[in-house]
């Protein structure tokens, strides 16, 4: 798959820091894109600071992030794909049979989360939200964000 540049709304940002974990505190953990997309294309490093907020806004609703993430967008789509997502809790409810009340409550949560999500998708793109959607996985264990520009 390519880098995508969303030439409409995107606005240019030189000189960013290297990729960083989650906690940005370096080393492993985060891996929007490889080091070479997010770093050769304005749109690369559009779409991993994208990753980076969203995976932001899910640690501090739900006390951790996932662990891998990747953004795509394109015309007005955004689309965030997350991995390994599960808190510990909700490992728990899956493994004792209570998977359903598990994704019941992530997908509650979400809701809350839904303005925090669009604000800052809306501050990177330049672009209003007019939709967010989400929707969970849990074996395996992963998550999509879909935003409609």
């Amino acid at each position: 798959m390519g880098r995508i540049a969303h030439d409409g709304c995107l606005r240019r940002r030189q000189n960013l820091p290297p990729m960083q974990s989650p906690d940005g505190n370096g080393g492993p953990g985060l891996h929007p894109l490889t080091d070479d997309a997010a770093n050769d294309t304005v749109g690369g490093v559009l779409n991993a600071e994208i990753a980076r907020a969203v995976v932001r806004t899910y640690r501090e609703f739900r006390g951790r992030g996932p662990t891998k993430a990747r953004a795509l967008y394109r015309d007005n789509i955004v689309v965030v794909v997350l991995q390994d997502v599960m808190t510990a809790s909700e490992r728990s409810l899956a493994a004792h049979g209570w998977a359903r009340e598990g994704l019941a409550s992530r997908r509650q949560l979400h809701s809350l989360m839904c303005p925090a999500l669009t604000a800052a998708v809306e501050e990177l793109t330049g672009s209003r939200v007019l939709a967010v959607m989400g929707d969970s996985h849990q074996y395996p264990d992963m998550s999509v964000e879909v935003f409609i520009l």
